[in-house]
């Protein structure tokens, strides 16, 4: 063992001349474990929301999705549904046409977006999964039917008995409406619910009905909004998408899930935000450990002395006391990452914190720990230690001496 490591670690595990001096680093090292848990656990709650936020969100967010860069409908012609296909990692095509419209039953009314889809909706997004009641049907017995979300279902008082019970859709005519004439301005179709659907509190207001019901309600014949693609679980998102813009030029813009929804966007900068913070509040704590060097270096002047008498050079000094902050440190992160890691993993195996709401669809706040997430907290701890530790041990030597 090195010279300043064996004087290091006995000025850390021999008792201090003064009781005040051991609390104090027992309470630095504290100090600067508990942000270390903290922000691992932060990290994997803010994954375990994003995990659930895509399985709830990949019932309606197709892998990639196609839209015109002008206007909001285009005519279905200009897609080559056959050669999408053909291109490698797409597995599913499916035409929407997505507009608001008002749904009225028994004297309820509600504003609801509505998708008119085609018949490989089914097979491009799993919104069969998230059904609470019925079928996704879009058509019964060659008429169309409708499918509602959760909200719709509860506004229109169709949850008991609302299988089978027609509902009103209203929407804007575009060919007949005119500020001279008030009445005759909307279309309306009555369509049979067949089945209820719940995912979250957005799309609780979303319905599904065929895609040329859609087009004959909304006077969009032979128009939709989108192309909505399912890829192969191995095919890599990017490049599919730029095979696609290949395709079909520059009168379209393709996004990919995460590009299309921002609130994955939106979680990924909460989740480098909280990480920001918590870097400040651990830079914070580890200013804890300042002070304590600065009382170990002051009460330690008579060994420094005795130190420079018997050959020691400053270096070597300035190494005993830049070892000793590291070992507090490194104390420190260990037990960080224990608890941190300990308290994650038992709240991702056992759910220790429920949640009482039954919107959000789950029992317990929702944990995912990756080594990712451990690295990149030893990193950051370790460089804030080291930047500290040797300013701080450089200034006290300097004005002890």
């Amino acid at each position: 063992m090195r010279l300043e490591n064996f004087i290091a670690s006995r000025y850390l595990r021999s008792p201090k001349s003064h009781s005040v001096i051991n609390i104090i680093s027992r309470v630095s090292m504290v100090a600067m474990a508990v942000p270390v848990a903290a922000l691992i656990i932060l990290l994997s709650i803010f994954n375990g929301l994003d995990l659930m936020v895509q399985d709830h969100l990949q019932a309606v967010d197709a892998d990639l999705r196609i839209t015109a860069r002008e206007g909001t409908t285009f005519k279905k012609e200009s897609i080559d549904s056959v050669a999408l296909s053909s291109i490698d990692g797409i597995r599913s095509v499916s035409c929407v046409l997505e507009q608001s419209a008002m749904a009225e039953s028994e004297g309820r009314r509600v504003l609801i977006t509505l998708k008119g889809v085609d018949r490989n909706y089914p097979k491009t997004l799993p919104i069969a999964e998230r059904l609470i009641g019925g079928s996704f049907t879009t058509e019964l017995d060659e008429e169309s039917s409708i499918v509602v979300g959760q909200r719709i279902a509860m506004q229109l008082a169709l949850q008991r008995d609302g299988l089978g019970r027609e509902v009103s859709l209203y929407s804007i005519n575009r060919q007949r409406i005119s500020s001279l004439l008030k009445m005759g301005g909307y279309t309306r179709r009555d369509l049979p619910v067949a089945g209820i659907f719940a995912i979250d509190e957005d799309n609780g207001l979303v319905g599904f009905t065929s895609l040329s019901m859609a087009q004959e309600l909304f006077n969009y014949q032979g128009r939709i909004s989108s192309v909505e693609l399912s890829l192969e679980p191995e095919a890599d998102q990017q490049q599919v998408a730029e095979a696609v813009k290949a395709l079909l030029g520059e009168e379209f813009r393709v996004q990919t899930r995460y590009e299309s929804n921002s609130i994955y966007r939106l979680m990924n900068l909460e989740r480098w935000g909280v990480f920001f913070i918590a870097v400040i509040v651990m830079i914070v704590a580890s200013l804890s450990i300042v002070g304590t060097l600065i009382m170990v270096i002051i009460d330690k002047q008579d060994d420094i002395a005795t130190l420079r008498m018997m050959g020691a050079s400053q270096r070597v000094i300035y190494r005993i006391f830049t070892t000793e902050g590291s070992f507090m440190a490194a104390i420190s992160l260990v037990a960080g990452l224990i608890l941190g890691v300990g308290l994650s993993l038992a709240q991702q195996h056992f759910g220790l914190v429920s949640i009482t709401t039954q919107t959000l669809l789950i029992d317990s706040y929702p944990i995912d720990l990756r080594l990712s997430d451990v690295v990149l907290c030893t990193l950051a701890y370790s460089a804030i230690a080291f930047v500290v530790i040797h300013l701080t041990v450089k200034g006290a030597l300097r004005i002890t001496d």
